[in-house]
């Protein structure tokens, strides 16, 4: 099978479509495929500029023309995603003919210039649904469900649905918000992203690298890993922290990653002796940097349930810790970590709540333990890397 895979970013970039696309796309090539692949020779975090063209994991990679501007401003983003969907298309139109194409929605509206790449060229098309667009965008308050441009970008939408031969939700609860939006029930597959287990592993807190050389021995470790983006509610986060800070002295709240709300982040925290900031950490050191946290924190704003899923989820429960979520009750984080009890999950704005359940978590070592053990133990059962590219697989190879 001959794919080609278009999104924005591809590795190295640290984007989790980027890391998520690129394993998928390796361990297709080592399944004996012919994989091609459509990127940005910018990166998601602006600034950057990769190699025009190279092979990654038997993955032959072609870069197009388009800005790097980032994400200071919409401005910046339109720019980076308008000069990318025009350079993309033309790509897709002239590189060898595939026998399926697979486009991620973002940038949003790349799949449906996909779509018509796919038709002219009498292949099928599979989407990848990261979020819902441009539902989104408008509960972000960046458009308005009255707008012009809303409803023309949601015309679009459902032209790509109607088009596409298959199209991929994360979670059930998205997959329902996409047959509201027009695509068609026979289309419609649920595959979760993942982490890779064998990357990721539960390793001792007190053997922890990570630990040691950031001076965490003593703490207990609260983090938040992974994009700090708009989806993401950080003041219920940094409103427990400052009642931590006097209900358990020992805890630290870290952040380790970056994204659209870190500045903000960064200035909800100023004066906040017990919380810090770090960068993304390298993929090789994924192990130490999940397994050194004590509680993993995984929050999304109220209203975006069924539209984001947060998959910082996985590599948590690859890592096995416990996780303490916050954000609507119906989004999958909620329902995988209440149904399997691998921590605590409560709404926006419990400030007291969270900082309770941090608290409990410290205090109660058997607990704790026993969390552990049943995270890592979900996390091989539907969420490994071989388990979701296995569906994928299965999904890509349907009709052919």
């Amino acid at each position: 099978m001959r794919v080609l895979a278009v999104n924005q970013f591809y590795l190295p970039d640290h984007s989790a479509t980027a890391q998520l696309l690129g394993e998928l796309c390796e361990d297709l090539a080592t399944a004996g495929h012919e994989v091609d692949v459509i990127a940005s020779r910018g990166t998601y975090l602006g600034g950057q500029r990769l190699p025009r063209a190279e092979t990654r994991g038997g993955v032959v990679v072609r870069r197009t023309f388009s800005t790097s501007l980032g994400k200071k401003s919409i401005a910046h983003r339109l720019a980076d995603y308008a000069t990318f969907w025009s350079s993309a298309i033309f790509r897709a139109m002239v590189s060898r003919k595939p026998n399926v194409v697979l486009a991620l929605t973002t940038p949003p509206m790349i799949a449906l210039g996909m779509a018509q790449v796919a038709r002219a060229r009498s292949v099928p098309l599979v989407t990848w649904n990261q979020d819902v667009y441009p539902e989104t965008a408008a509960e972000l308050g960046v458009l308005s469900r009255s707008g012009t441009v809303y409803r023309t970008l949601q015309r679009m939408a459902r032209r790509t649905h109607q088009l596409a031969t298959r199209v991929i939700a994360l979670s059930q609860g998205m997959a329902d918000r996409l047959l509201e939006e027009g695509a068609g029930a026979d289309k419609v597959r649920v595959i979760p992203n993942w982490a890779d287990g064998r990357l990721i592993r539960p390793l001792s807190p007190s053997e922890n690298p990570f630990r040691r050389k950031n001076g965490f021995e003593e703490r207990f470790l609260v983090m938040y890993s992974g994009n700090i983006g708009a989806g993401h509610d950080v003041e219920t986060l940094l409103g427990a922290a400052a009642i931590l800070a006097r209900t358990l002295p020992e805890a630290l709240l870290v952040f380790v990653g970056d994204g659209a709300r870190r500045h903000q982040a960064e200035r909800l925290a100023e004066g906040a002796a017990n919380v810090r900031f770090l960068p993304y950490q390298p993929k090789a050191e994924l192990a130490a940097s999940l397994s050194a946290a004590d509680v993993h924190l995984v929050s999304l704003r109220a209203g975006l349930e069924g539209l984001l899923v947060p998959s910082k989820l996985y590599g948590i429960l690859a890592s096995g810790r416990p996780v303490c979520y916050i954000g609507p009750p119906t989004c999958e984080g909620a329902k995988v970590v209440r149904d399997n009890d691998l921590g605590w999950e409560g709404r926006n704005g419990d400030e007291a709540g969270l900082a309770q359940a941090v608290a409990k978590l410290a205090k109660d070592g058997i607990r704790w333990d026993s969390i552990c053990r049943r995270a890592r133990a979900v996390f091989e059962a539907q969420y490994d890397r071989p388990i979701c590219v296995g569906r994928w697989l299965d999904t890509l190879t349907e009709g052919l």
